[in-house]
């Protein structure tokens, strides 16, 4: 499911499948400013980038109450000719709506497949994925309330549930939470998973059944993410390059280059895909920026 509705599998492509093309956290500190896309004309480029690297497909998190833009992003899709998939669902708790506390689990519930069935924001474009979030290290009550309506919605429509790990913690305990509800570690995502540094635990959630997003590259820069790579190869080492995905979850000012920063939404498939290529092969590569996407995106692993 797109902005346009839906497409065949097989067109998606390379896929990005945690980005930010415009978005603003609700909240007026100054720590957040970096963290605000809004020029529209700016994204289009830096999508564009994407696009003559290769890349097919971007999946946009930005979430309810987070500056979500469906209009800006169709526009988008439409200008550069990057088919784009959005999200319902809700951040962790610090960017949470003010009324979430406000409504019952059921007018919560009903809010989400209000979207997934009829379209978000009066757009009917509907979403492809279902966000969750939760913060560094803890689950709050409001977060554990989140789970269970991306659960619900999950099972109502079989939409897949990809979720916010705070530098990369409580993916375990976000997917024990949800396969106790019911939900098949298959139709998980667990993003920022790199950001705790740790293979052994990529590889443990890899176990579990799920999939998971290395999307923190392009902050290490002077070693070519290093690390990232090590992990990478790690994973595949243990047998599951069928469950790594990767993407630059690049909502922020300085890491687009359309904004002045760098390294920008074409660094995976040029710079990084170099150093990958050195330890991995290309049929490797595509595994991950294009078979698994796909498979999480659509349920099939051939396509349709």
């Amino acid at each position: 499911m797109t902005v346009d509705g839906l497409v065949e599998g097989s067109t998606l492509g390379i896929t990005y499948v945690h980005e930010h093309l415009m978005v603003k956290p609700q909240s007026d500190e100054p720590r957040f400013a970096d963290y605000t896309l809004q020029d529209e004309e700016a994204s289009t480029r830096e999508t564009d980038s994407f696009r003559a690297a290769g890349g097919g497909t971007i999946v946009e998190m930005t979430p309810l109450y987070y500056g979500r833009n469906i209009e800006a992003y169709r526009r988008i899709a439409h200008r550069t000719g990057v088919t784009v998939i959005c999200c319902t669902g809700f951040h962790k708790q610090e960017f949470l709506p003010p009324w979430f506390k406000e409504k019952n689990d059921t007018e919560l519930y009903e809010l989400l497949l209000d979207e997934i069935t009829n379209g978000m924001d009066g757009t009917g474009v509907r979403p492809g994925v279902i966000k969750l979030g939760t913060s560094l290290n803890e689950i709050t009550p409001d977060e554990e309330r989140s789970i269970r309506l991306a659960a619900r919605a999950h099972q109502e429509t079989g939409i897949p549930i990809s979720s916010h790990c705070d530098k990369g913690t409580m993916g375990m305990e976000q997917l024990k939470r949800l396969e106790n509800l019911g939900v098949d570690p298959a139709d998980v995502l667990l993003c920022h998973i790199d950001s705790k540094l740790d293979s052994a635990y990529a590889i443990e959630l890899c176990r579990e059944g799920a999939s998971i997003c290395i999307d923190h590259v392009g902050r290490e820069l002077a070693d070519h993410d290093k690390t990232r790579v090590k992990m990478i190869l790690a994973l595949l080492e243990a047998g599951y390059i069928d469950h790594v995905t990767l993407s630059g979850d690049m909502g922020k000012v300085n890491y687009l280059k359309a904004y002045g920063g760098k390294p920008g939404f074409s660094y995976i498939l040029t710079d990084l895909k170099q150093e990958l290529l050195r330890s991995i092969t290309q049929k490797e590569f595509f595994q991950i920026m294009v078979e698994n996407p796909r498979r999480i995106f659509t349920g099939h692993s051939e396509a349709r």
